[in-house]
């Protein structure tokens, strides 16, 4: 009598919670995955948050998380992930009651890219384990991988000759975007240089002080044509490291740069293309779009984003087109181009090669990579 009792009352328990997880399982649980920083450098190690909330007064015995990430950001633990395209990740939690867990995975960034996790699911189980339960919750973390710099020796010989060029021509103007101070106005100072908070604040006229840019612009063609041949990866990723590595340091001479490239833009889906970009302060918004483009097959040649320059205005800009392309076909086209104005290619390369003749008016640099 006493054990039919007991099995009558676990047979009224297992009802009971049944019931109760049937309808109240999902209620105040809640899953979160976010990206701790918003970006780290090729190379370096970041984490990855997981948060977990049982808000309610029943426990929740085990509860997993699983959600897809890029393979190029790889977990340093090794554990509870598995790798084809993309790394599937699992982690699994035990809550009490109105309890919050907080979980913290350490990954490192092998690749450049932009990464985004949209949605995590949940996967939990009644009390006595009998019955499973599914959801996702929709997430909005990002995480951009900008490209490892360049070698400082490597990336001095470009910027000298291309600084060489640009100084030769040297003509000095006022950066709008590039803010260094505050000074008393005199007569023939702009209007629209007036910062007219100051002036309220300190009685008197007070005027902007800008940083100089040098007039003479650099125009950066980047190359992004073929993929899935390791070779072709291993170039494209070095012609994209030179191409940032260089317009980071040409931006903190006070040189206006513009950047065009046939590869495609992760977030918009179109070939990059920065017409006007100056200022120091610009070259964490000019890293994260250089992490977003990407290297495909079949893509339209770099000769078709050459600008066109006659009538412009631009005529004097100085062009540098960075490809691993080392064909003649390629090297004519840029050099007819060019035509009398001023240009530098850089090609990154791997194997033990004669570089091949080089139209007199392109300053060819070959890198090493």
């Amino acid at each position: 009598m006493t054990v039919f009792v007991v099995l009558l009352i676990l047979f009224l328990l297992y009802l009971v919670q049944a019931f109760l997880y049937d309808r109240l399982w999902n209620r105040g649980l809640s899953a979160g995955v976010a990206f701790r920083e918003e970006y780290r450098t090729e190379e370096e190690t970041s984490t990855l948050t997981e948060v977990i909330v049982n808000d309610k007064l029943l426990p929740m015995p085990v509860v997993e998380i699983d959600f897809h990430m890029d393979k190029r950001l790889q977990f340093s633990d090794g554990q509870n992930s598995s790798v084809s395209d993309r790394s599937y990740r699992r982690d699994v939690f035990a809550l009490s009651v109105r309890q919050k867990i907080t979980r913290t995975l350490e990954f490192k960034c092998v690749r450049r890219g932009y990464f985004r996790i949209d949605e995590a699911g949940i996967n939990a189980s009644n009390l006595f384990l009998t019955k499973r339960y599914l959801t996702r919750n929709a997430q909005n973390t990002e995480f951009y991988v900008l490209p490892k710099p360049v070698s400082t020796g490597q990336i001095m010989i470009p910027f000298s000759r291309i600084m060489g060029s640009v100084l030769s021509r040297k003509k000095v103007y006022d950066d709008p975007f590039e803010f260094a101070g505050l000074r008393e106005y005199s007569r023939g100072d702009p209007m629209k240089y007036i910062n007219w908070k100051a002036t309220a604040r300190e009685g008197k006229l007070l005027t902007n002080i800008h940083e100089s840019t040098l007039s003479q612009k650099v125009v950066v063609l980047l190359d992004m044509e073929g993929l899935g041949v390791q070779q072709a990866d291993v170039l494209n990723e070095a012609a994209v490291r030179i191409a940032c590595s260089l317009c980071e340091k040409l931006l903190s001479a006070g040189v206006e740069i513009g950047v065009r490239s046939n590869g495609p833009d992760v977030l918009t889906g179109k070939p990059l293309r920065l017409e006007t970009v100056s200022g120091a302060g610009s070259s964490l918004f000019l890293r994260k779009k250089f992490a977003c483009v990407q290297a495909q097959n079949d893509l339209t040649p770099i000769a078709s984003f050459f600008p066109v320059r006659e009538g412009s205005g631009r005529e004097d800009d100085l062009y540098v087109l960075v490809s691993r392309n080392q064909s003649e076909v390629l090297a004519e086209t840029f050099s007819s181009f060019v035509g009398k104005g001023q240009a530098v290619q850089i090609i990154p390369y791997r194997e033990e090669r004669k570089p091949r003749e080089i139209p007199q008016n392109v300053d060819t640099i070959w890198m090493d990579v």
